[in-house]
């Protein structure tokens, strides 16, 4: 398995919008590499905990547990 994933190899693996991952990054809540100074990179490590913080909780809130 590869340690890091570009935006769309991420949104493949991960099934979650292209959107949703650039919010999370302008918006703090991930990280991003761009070692090209073109193409963000997303450490697989780092997205699969950004997902874990989202709770679904019952109330049908989400849950950020990283506040």
């Amino acid at each position: 398995m590869k340690n890091f994933l570009t935006i769309k190899e991420a949104v493949h693996q991960y099934s979650i919008g292209k959107n949703t991952f650039y919010d999370a990054i302008h918006n703090g809540e991930l990280k991003a590499y761009k070692p090209n100074k073109r193409d963000y990179l997303l450490k697989v490590t780092e997205i699969e905990a950004w997902i874990e913080s989202k709770i679904y909780g019952k109330d049908k809130l989400c849950i950020n547990t990283t506040e």
